[in-house]
């Protein structure tokens, strides 16, 4: 039997869909036209923002003001003046856009990671959401969607983002599953918004489901 912390009251039955994450593997490499790399990243940042706003969108009619804001504080973070001033300082180095993202988003998340309290290292996820958004952004890779799954669904998911989370169709998902997260992650309490049965921390879900 497979145990996990239970962050969403109810139950569920239906067929498992397991969730892959896509490769957001690149080779870093050097930049000479730095002007048209910043660009390149400013412009991933507006679609990250245009994306974001709409899955604020979509949770704010299924669950809630409160709950949407957790999108919007995605856009709250990487439109922060100091981030993104790293992460441009990096492309005026001649390093390209996605080495700048992956390598300033790895010093928010240690940094977070580190604090040992929970909401705080709750801003890691966040950061990594954030991250791997605008990857698959640069490097023209779909992000995973779950939006497409049919009624009677159970979510199985290595880490359920909270962006994963805002493409959810709750009539269509019947609970989640995730080896990661706890009762007080985004994802737990949009879970909980959305009124969907949910288990995180399960070890190996994946693999064994």
């Amino acid at each position: 039997m497979l145990k996990g912390i239970g962050a969403s009251e109810g139950y569920g039955i239906g067929k498992v869909m397991l969730v892959v994450e896509q490769s957001l593997e690149y080779t870093p490499k050097e930049v000479t036209d730095i002007d048209a790399e910043l660009e390149r990243y400013r412009s991933a940042v507006d679609a990250f923002c245009d994306n974001t706003m709409a899955q604020a969108d979509a949770i704010r009619k299924s669950a809630g003001e409160k709950e949407a804001e957790i999108m919007l504080g995605h856009i709250a973070i990487i439109r922060d003046p100091f981030m993104g001033g790293e992460i441009e300082k990096l492309i005026q180095a001649n390093q390209c856009a996605e080495s700048a993202v992956e390598q300033i988003c790895k010093m928010f998340i240690d940094m977070f990671s580190a604090t040992g309290d929970d909401l705080t290292m709750q801003r890691a996820t966040d950061v990594k959401d954030i991250r791997d958004g605008l990857l698959s952004i640069l490097l023209g890779v779909s992000e995973v969607k779950i939006s497409d799954a049919p009624a009677g669904t159970v979510i199985v998911v290595k880490e359920l983002t909270p962006s994963m989370t805002a493409g959810i169709k709750k009539e269509n998902i019947v609970g989640i599953i995730t080896e990661t997260g706890s009762q007080t992650s985004h994802s737990a309490i949009l879970a909980r918004a959305l009124e969907i049965p949910a288990v995180l921390s399960v070890p190996n879900a994946v693999t064994c489901l």
